[in-house]
């Protein structure tokens, strides 16, 4: 094999030059074609140039080291594989297209994701089997890029994989938000009062006990409760902490996973909400998969690993042996009683109309509406629930407080 420097373009006008390895200039031409690059110049490489070469090739493969990678973000790998549709649609080759997206990447670590995706691809790997190795890409979306490289539809595929990631982003998102708010708050008040219990009350304690006057009861209630806390504090972390443990223990356990995810689908508005998110994500991420030309008993297989509740998987993968065995797609997914009822009926409409995917596109923008709504309802009970707990706490502390300093006086 001889080594040969090439000055070449791409067809965004780009200009490119390195050292390619080939049997023949000619040979080197083709290869170069192939990537998507035009040769202007091509001679056989000095020994300063092969040197230069070397050196890139280190710096190349230390930057696509693992050890180097940060995580890929949800929402970037959306954005590239929108950009990766839009170029492929428009002409541009597979190789030319990732090449873009290194030159401008959303962030470092998409950057070294799509350099490892450029050297395997270039290496003979296919697209499916290269973002495979990376977490950033869920299941179905390499499951789907595979399917579309047999198919030559890559470019609508990736498409729908986007359009797919983006609707699960954003009800997680919503859920997200709609929590943080109330959340935060009410922590932030808590370390107020904490703070005012263990800090601030002792001191004025000993200030009233040296007046040997009677405290008003609010005020003692408040003086007990600082001493309670501060002789017993360290015991209450304590068991906190174990708490904490213990339950962290039970989450990681598939078996107690298992039973806390199902436990969290009966709870009265929650499980709800949890019911009404796996629901939509069912129905739009198998509509996608079979819009896409996946096998239905393929595609149960790829959302049983996606499901982030496990009994939700545990249904899917439970349906998934009913569908081999001749059951329906409904029947089977009825039996687990996860799903909404009304996915369960649309689904055997579809099945029995042969308009599955359409029905179960309406099924998803039917529940991601839904959702929306929960989410509006829980927000708009937990706000004022968080607002009396939080105002009653401090009132109490306050007024306590007050009363005991101006019964002293």
């Amino acid at each position: 094999m001889s080594q040969f420097f090439y000055t070449s373009s791409l067809p965004t006008g780009e200009r490119r030059q390195g050292v390619i390895e080939a049997e023949s200039i000619d040979a080197a031409r083709w290869l170069l074609l192939e990537k998507g690059l035009r040769p202007e110049q091509l001679q056989a490489a000095t020994q300063s140039q092969t040197q230069q070469n070397a050196q890139g090739k280190t710096g190349l493969l230390s930057e696509l080291d693992p050890r180097n990678w940060g995580r890929v973000k949800s929402v970037h790998i959306e954005l590239t594989l929108r950009q990766l549709s839009v170029m492929l649609r428009s002409g541009l080759n597979l190789l030319s297209a990732i090449d873009t997206i290194i030159e401008l990447p959303p962030s470092r670590a998409v950057r070294r994701c799509y350099l490892d995706i450029r050297e395997k691809v270039e290496s003979g790997s296919s697209l499916a089997d290269a973002i495979s190795e990376h977490k950033g890409f869920p299941k179905s979306v390499v499951a789907m890029v595979g399917l579309g490289e047999e198919s030559g539809n890559l470019d609508v595929v990736m498409r729908r994989s986007a359009e797919s990631m983006e609707s699960i982003r954003q009800n997680r998102n919503a859920m997200i938000t709609a929590l943080f708010y109330p959340t935060f708050t009410l922590l932030f008040a808590l370390g107020i009062c904490v703070y005012m219990i263990v800090a601030v009350i002792p001191p004025m304690k000993q200030a009233l006990d040296a007046l040997g006057r009677p405290l008003p009861a609010m005020t003692q209630s408040l003086l007990d409760l600082s001493e309670l806390v501060v002789t017993y504090g360290p015991h209450f972390f304590v068991v906190l902490v174990t708490i904490v443990i213990a339950f962290t223990f039970v989450w990681l356990w598939p078996p107690g996973r298992l039973g806390i995810d199902r436990i969290l689908l009966r709870l009265p508005l929650i499980g709800t909400i949890l019911r009404c998110g796996g629901t939509a994500l069912f129905a739009r991420s198998m509509a996608t998969l079979l819009e896409s030309g996946i096998r239905l008993v393929e595609g149960l297989r790829i959302l049983s690993r996606i499901h982030g509740n496990l009994y939700f998987a545990q249904v899917v993968d439970s349906a998934r042996n009913r569908v081999l065995e001749g059951g329906t797609l409904a029947d089977s997914l009825g039996r687990g009683n996860a799903y909404t009822p009304m996915m369960i009926k649309m689904v055997g409409v579809g099945e029995s109309s042969g308009n599955l995917v359409e029905t179960l596109e309406n099924v998803a923008d039917f529940h991601d509406e839904r959702l929306q709504t929960l989410i509006k309802q829980l927000s708009a009970m937990i706000e004022p629930a968080i607002v009396l707990i939080v105002g009653g706490l401090v009132g109490y502390i306050y007024i306590a407080f007050f009363v005991g300093l101006y019964g002293a006086m």
